[in-house]
């Protein structure tokens, strides 16, 4: 599990050092596994992240294990698709 930490870490990484150059709030460089208690059922793992850049997620696992996983699977989608939109927007503006 601690290699699954590492990459997640280092893909927050590359996040912060992508939006850093165009846009900083606090908030977009956050991402989070919540735990959820309800009525006496086990818990559930939320993947959340609260910023402007990308709409709000929550996407909801049954076990932290898989929350782990899915948080990787997001970051890496948001990290190229930060990554295309970026290099869009230079092409756009050389003249």
């Amino acid at each position: 599990m601690s290699n699954i930490i590492e990459e997640i870490t280092n893909l927050t990484d590359e996040w912060y050092h992508l939006i850093g150059k165009d846009h900083h709030k606090d908030r977009d460089c956050h991402w989070y596994i919540e735990t959820k208690w309800s009525y006496g059922f086990p818990p559930k793992y939320l993947v959340c992240h609260y910023g402007y850049i990308i709409d709000t997620i929550e996407e909801e696992c049954d076990s932290y294990d898989l929350a782990l996983a899915k948080l990787k699977e997001v970051l890496t989608k948001e990290v190229k698709e930060y990554m295309i939109y970026q290099s869009q927007n230079e092409e756009e503006s050389d003249w």
